[in-house]
């Protein structure tokens, strides 16, 4: 693909994804979390919390990889560590999948998580040629079947001119249109440009709306805001009731064993 056929479909895409969110508040709560397919609990923020297994396309929470990776033990598999298990949900064993040949299934499929792990292998050159433009096509390709952060990725291209030229309004747009679509890193980033530009009562909004949806982080730096006067401490005590609540519905006791399990893990690989 060409530099100028590159800008004219992310122009197209930009222009359609403005069209379908015309109509939604960019400060609206976020209403879909994204959900673990074995459990059906809502997946943690945190991306440490869990893994897309590149077999299925599926991401699974560590609770339920655990648990099977301790059940398939017992039962006299051959599941032996973070490194080494079967896959919770389709159990297939990693060591005996080509992941690039996989991902290309996927993305066959229209499964818009293939599209993202193949945009970080061609960014990172793991499996494939290094090519900042063909991962930028393929966070497209994930945007154009509806993955919110697929926008947010185009935007920082923008903001940091890989494969296009630098360009901060396009990259606001892309932003804005990510953030409408539930994306709590464009919301995070929306929340930066208002305070840089002095506009604190949107900045603060953005980060209401991920700190409701359960984000830590911006919680965090809505205390700081607070401390600035920038929000009144009844809206504060608001969010923070929001963000317990939403926290607590990512919680289960697998999902606690998994986190200690792979502490210990790193402390003894240490």
């Amino acid at each position: 693909m060409t530099s100028l056929e590159l800008e004219a479909r992310l122009d197209n895409l930009l222009s359609t994804a403005q069209t379908e969110t015309a109509d939604i508040d960019q400060f609206a709560p976020i209403q879909e979390r994204e959900e673990c397919p074995i459990c059906l609990i809502p997946l943690p923020f945190s991306e440490d919390q869990h893994i897309y297994k590149e077999c299925c396309g599926k991401i699974i929470c560590n609770g339920c990889s655990y648990k099977h990776m301790l059940t398939d033990r017992r039962n006299g598999g051959d599941s032996h560590s973070w490194d080494d298990y079967k896959c919770a949900f389709c159990l297939q064993k990693d060591g005996q999948m080509n992941y690039v040949k996989s991902a290309k299934k996927l993305m066959k499929k229209k499964n818009p998580h293939a599209f993202i792990a193949m945009a970080i292998k061609y960014k990172e050159g793991d499996g494939v040629f290094q090519s900042d433009t063909r991962a930028l096509e393929m966070y497209i390709r994930a945007a154009e079947i509806g993955h919110a952060r697929a926008y947010f990725e185009i935007a920082m291209h923008y903001v940091q001119g890989i494969a296009v030229e630098q360009n901060s309004l396009k990259a606001l747009e892309y932003f804005k249109v990510s953030a409408k679509k539930g994306d709590l890193e464009a919301h995070r980033a929306l929340a930066s440009y208002e305070e840089i530009h002095g506009n604190n009562q949107k900045s603060v909004n953005h980060l209401k709306v991920a700190a409701n949806a359960g984000d830590k982080d911006s919680m965090d730096d809505l205390m700081k805001a607070y401390k600035l006067k920038h929000l009144p401490k009844e809206v504060l005590n608001q969010v923070l009731r929001a963000f317990q609540e939403a926290n607590d519905l990512t919680k289960n006791k697998d999902r606690d064993d998994a986190r200690d399990a792979m502490a210990r893990y790193n402390d003894r690989r240490r």
